[in-house]
């Protein structure tokens, strides 16, 4: 089954639903081992058939630690067809060419694994005995850690009925062919997809953001919906850096730009409102009550899910570090040395950078003397 062409709908629920390449996991809830399991799937999923290693990883995780894992589910592919890995009451729905069938994870000691072989239509992963799981309509979950409670993968349909030919203009047919399709909407456009260099996404395969789940990166819709307030925007990006002294219009006036955060290939985040920053933000609360945005970072092994949190308070910039590791940094003009901050909030002025591991934001202010 393969996933990377199919669509992954999110169900409802307290619990959280990841996704790391082609590998998707649904985990019932959450507690000291739940950081250690994302881990684990992460740290192979880029691997061509990560299935059988991230069993042996979790293997490690589920019974060599001490504090009991949340149930979890998870879809993997391998060499042979999809890995399905079930631990505790959580359960697998399969529908394909033969027909229907379900696994059950409470029905062994340790977790039920079976290897199933295509062709695959639908496959669902939810809490409970039946996997009877309904996802929120029109989500499409690319990437990331969001809430849910299960998610249904729904195959990509390949269609093989006739052709149907049309009219075709002989003085169009001159042309230079048909022209571009139109451009997607909101995170599509800012955020390029792999899978539109070998042609349109299937479904909604474009898709990052959708309502009522929280914003996320993860999400987007094929048809622009509402907003939520915690959704990202990302400004367009030039392809010679940001213009950091505004712009000018038809009447040669200079016009002054929107604060915001650029990083260093030019994506800007506008500084409207809070972020928490790091490589799965997504699973910080607020992000899931509204009340921050997140940005998110390149994969980076120095980089936590939840790094640092960015606020904004009557026009001034403040940034805390997360209590990580591998810290988070600051330079200012009047010092450009790299100072590293606690997490008591700092404040960023204008012109200041964020160094996070090896990545860069910069504060742009609206005002076009102030950056430089």
């Amino acid at each position: 089954m393969r996933v990377d062409t199919s669509t992954i709908g999110i169900a409802p629920g307290e619990g959280l639903v990841a996704r790391f390449g082609d590998v998707v996991i649904y985990l019932v809830g959450a507690n000291a081992s739940t950081e250690r399991i994302l881990g684990a799937v992460e740290a192979v999923a880029d691997a061509e058939h990560p299935g059988a290693a991230i069993a042996q990883r979790l293997a490690a995780v589920v019974f060599g630690t001490g504090s009991e894992p949340p149930p979890f589910g998870l879809v993997a592919p391998t060499a042979d067809g999809t890995l399905i890995l079930l631990r505790g009451p959580v359960s697998a729905m399969i529908s394909g060419a033969e027909g229907s069938r379900s696994l059950v994870g409470s029905r062994a000691f340790t977790w039920v694994d079976e290897i199933v072989r295509d062709p695959v239509r639908t496959l669902s992963v939810g809490p409970g005995s039946d996997a009877r799981v309904s996802p929120y309509p029109r989500t499409d979950l690319r990437a990331g850690v969001v809430p849910g409670g299960g998610f249904v993968i729904h195959a990509a349909v390949r269609r093989r009925g006739k052709k149907h030919h049309r009219a075709i203009d002989p003085a169009a047919a001159k042309g230079s062919g048909e022209p571009p399709a139109t451009a997607p909407a909101g995170l599509a456009a800012a955020v390029p997809d792999p899978a539109a260099e070998s042609g349109p996404p299937t479904g909604l395969a474009a898709a990052r953001s959708a309502e009522p789940l929280p914003g996320t990166q993860a999400w987007s819709a094929a048809s622009e919906p509402p907003r939520s307030e915690a959704e990202p925007i990302r400004l367009r990006k030039e392809p010679a850096g940001p213009r950091l002294n505004g712009s000018r219009n038809g009447s040669g006036k200079q016009q002054k730009s929107a604060p915001a955060l650029v990083a260093e290939d030019g994506t800007s985040y506008p500084l409207d409102r809070a972020y928490v920053i790091g490589r799965g933000p997504s699973v910080d609360e607020s992000i899931r009550r509204k009340t921050a945005s997140p940005l998110v970072l390149q994969r980076d092994r120095h980089i936590s899910r939840v790094h640092a949190y960015l606020s904004v308070d009557d026009g001034k910039v403040f940034l805390r570090d997360a209590g990580t590791a591998a810290g988070t940094f600051i330079s200012t003009p009047d010092e450009p040395r790299w100072t590293r901050i606690g997490q008591s909030p700092t404040e960023l002025p204008p012109g200041g950078r964020i160094r996070i591991s090896e990545q860069i934001l910069t504060y742009h202010s609206e005002s076009p003397d102030a950056a430089t």
